[in-house]
């Protein structure tokens, strides 16, 4: 039962559901929350039963995640309207999440303070070659070509968010009391402080690969009424399907950071799925028909290396040999 959690009591989380509660109440919640995943099913019952009993009106219905996104940043735009919102959680577009889960993993981290940018701050790069920044709160950002980022929180705002467009890596200062928060794509990254790089395809799915500390990645499902999160560790990947709506997770690819450090790790990698990503990295073509040579594993680090430079240490290591033509190459053992 609730009422038994040393740390936490029903009468608190009953006013975190109807968004009644302080700004240091709120923190404390979601802490609660985030300490044991059997904390959120107790608020998902307790949520359920006021809804039940007919006292949380509106009942959470499916949120529509754009949406209300864009109505967040013309809230935090509209610094002149900041005195009628009233000290609350559950706002009106707020009433439309679909399950608590929602409400704690997006809803509550999007309520705008008192104290937003008057303009949020916009770092892009319209360039074919990186950009490296600082945000506001001291973090480092790299953004790939063509990709953007608007950061939109105050020093004092009790949450660092912005929106991504694009990819870029992060290097997060740590601050447990402010947590770092990226819209992207249909989903969001949350983090206290990391290293981690975010890509989005199509403008909707999204790619979290981890290089130090803990990672979540999240996503409102409307049609399941329910919010899937997925936490990463250093070493892994995450990867979210809108089409599919689901998130999963694997290791990272050997090329997942290729684009920031030119570097390739392969770890016990069979060479038909090296050669796959020496493709993709160097943009050329690579032929190779001798299975004995496609199933023989490789573990090795490359670091600005060439395509030849790479193709030359392969076949010397496992005596075969190459031929370029143009930007083909046909391994072949001699």
């Amino acid at each position: 039962m609730i009422n038994e959690n040393p740390h936490i009591d029903s009468a608190l989380l009953t006013r975190f559901i109807l968004g009644e509660v302080s700004e240091a109440e709120q923190l404390h919640v979601i802490e609660w929350l985030e300490a044991d995943a059997a904390n959120q099913a107790e608020l998902d019952k307790l949520e359920s039963a006021w809804i039940k009993s007919g006292e949380l009106k509106p009942p959470p219905l499916p949120v529509d995640v754009p949406i209300a996104w864009n109505q967040l940043e013309q809230r935090i735009k509209a610094n002149d309207q900041q005195q009628k919102i009233k000290n609350r959680i559950l706002k009106p577009i707020f009433y439309a999440a679909a399950s608590i889960a929602v409400i704690v993993f997006l809803l509550t981290i999007l309520k705008p303070s008192s104290t937003t940018l008057d303009q949020p701050v916009l770092i892009s790069n319209k360039t074919g070659a990186l950009y490296t920044d600082t945000l506001p709160d001291g973090s480092l950002i790299t953004l790939n070509q063509f990709s953007k980022l608007t950061y939109l929180s105050a020093e004092n705002d009790p949450h660092r968010m912005m929106v991504l467009e694009g990819e870029a890596f992060f290097d997060v200062v740590r601050d447990t009391l402010r947590p770092f928060i990226i819209k992207a794509g249909m989903g969001g990254v949350r983090v206290l402080g990391t290293s981690f790089n975010v890509k989005i395809s199509n403008k909707t799915d999204v790619t979290v690969d981890v290089k130090s500390g803990l990672v979540e990645l999240f996503y409102p499902v409307v049609s399941q009424n329910d919010t899937l999160r997925l936490q990463l560790k250093a070493g892994e990947r995450g990867i979210l399907s809108h089409q599919m709506s689901s998130l999963r997770s694997n290791t990272s690819s050997p090329s997942s950071l290729f684009w920031l450090d030119n570097t390739l790790i392969f770890k016990n990698k069979p060479l038909n799925e090296v050669f796959e990503v020496l493709q993709q990295c160097y943009n050329v073509s690579i032929v190779c028909d001798d299975s004995n040579i496609n199933f023989t594993n490789l573990s090795t680090t490359f670091t600005n290396k060439e395509i030849n430079e790479v193709l030359d240490v392969i076949s010397a290591t496992f005596d075969i040999a190459y031929e370029q033509n143009g930007t083909t190459y046909r391994i072949y053992r001699p």
